[in-house]
Parts: C-alpha cells; sequence; structure tokens
C-alpha cells in the first residue's frame, strides 16, 4: 500500500511504501483554532481512494492514539484506542496520611488514609498531552506537594500508576513492576 499524507494548508509529508502487516506512525498538534485537516491518499492493488483521515471539528476528543486499518475494500475509520489512566496511593507508615489531590480544572478532596489504605482514581489523558494531577501529602515525617500524574513525563511509565507514601517520601511504580524507585522526598 502506499500512502501520502497532506494537511489543509499544504504542508505535504509525503509517500510512503507500507508491506504487508506492517505500519507506520506520526504525531501532530491541533491547532488552537481546531481547524486540523489531514487527508491521505491510499494507493493498491485493489484501487486508490483520498480520505480525510483527521478533522479537528470532527474528531479531536474521539481519540487520543488512533488508528486506521487498510483492507482490501478501503480505509477503514479509526480504531479509538483511549483507554482510561488510573492512579492508586497508598499509605504504608503507622500514622495516618492526609492526601489531597488536584489537577486545573478538578478538585479530587482531601483523604486521610491509615496505614494499609488506598486512594485512586482514574482519568483521561488529553490531546495535548498535558494532563497533570498534583497531591499535597501531610504526614508525621514531612509534607509536601508533588506531580503524581504528568501525562508527557508517565505516558511510558505507567497506565495503572502506583504510589506508595512511605517514612522518607513517596516512592512509584513502574507498571508491572514490584520494586519501587523514591520520586519525592520530603
Amino acid at each position: 500500500v502506499t500512502i501520502h499524507r497532506k494537511f489543509k494548508d499544504n504542508d505535504d509529508l509525503g509517500v510512503h511504501v507500507l508491506s504487508h502487516g506492517s505500519s507506520y506512525r506520526w504525531g501532530f498538534g491541533v491547532n488552537v483554532s481546531k481547524t486540523t485537516l489531514f487527508f491521505c491518499g491510499f494507493t493498491s492493488q485493489y484501487g486508490e481512494r483520498v480520505y480525510d483521515n483527521f478533522k479537528a471539528d470532527r474528531d479531536t476528543y474521539r481519540c487520543i492514539h488512533c488508528l486506521w486499518e487498510v483492507r482490501e475494500d478501503g480505509v477503514h475509520d479509526f480504531i479509538e484506542k483511549v483507554t482510561k489512566d488510573d492512579i492508586c496511593v497508598q499509605n504504608t507508615i503507622q500514622s495516618n496520611v492526609i492526601v489531597h489531590c488536584k489537577s486545573k480544572d478538578d478538585d479530587l478532596g482531601v483523604r486521610v488514609l491509615s496505614q494499609g489504605n488506598y486512594f485512586g482514581f482514574t482519568f483521561n489523558i488529553n490531546l495535548w498531552r498535558t494532563t497533570l494531577f498534583f497531591c499535597g501529602f501531610t504526614s508525621q515525617y514531612g509534607r509536601g506537594v508533588y506531580d503524581i500524574v504528568k501525562a508527557r513525563r508517565d505516558s511510558h511509565r505507567c497506565t495503572h500508576c502506583s504510589w506508595e507514601v512511605r517514612e522518607d517520601g513517596v516512592y512509584g511504580f513502574k507498571e508491572n513492576s514490584t520494586t519501587a524507585d523514591i520520586w519525592f522526598k520530603w
């Protein structure tokens, strides 16, 4: 399959030839006026066609990571890959820990966690990958406010992110890891 990608403002991103079973990846940003449009021309042994693959007014909130699949009968609309990420903060010290998490838009409230208890929440990373949640922690050992969700930092680290409050600070786990690293010292 031959793919020719272009943006509405005449930026030509070139021609790419894909063999059976292979894929091609690219990224882009949506402009402030939300008029971003890119289209691709596809040519294969079954024919050729041009599709509007991304129209900001139609697709901005539809997916973060979008896929298009080329089959014998044409290009299939993108398959949503939007998944919710989640955070779990657990208290491992013997005394209570006060946790207060917020984003620019959402205040998740104040929680008092006794030893072994946890607080969790789910969220979607926005299209611009600027999603940020910060949490204030207060314990008998120290206090601090730390970025617990930072989309660009965490996107390759975890989608199910676990944090533990310990005597010397807040520890973070990588996806599917049983050992934690200290991220934030009191």
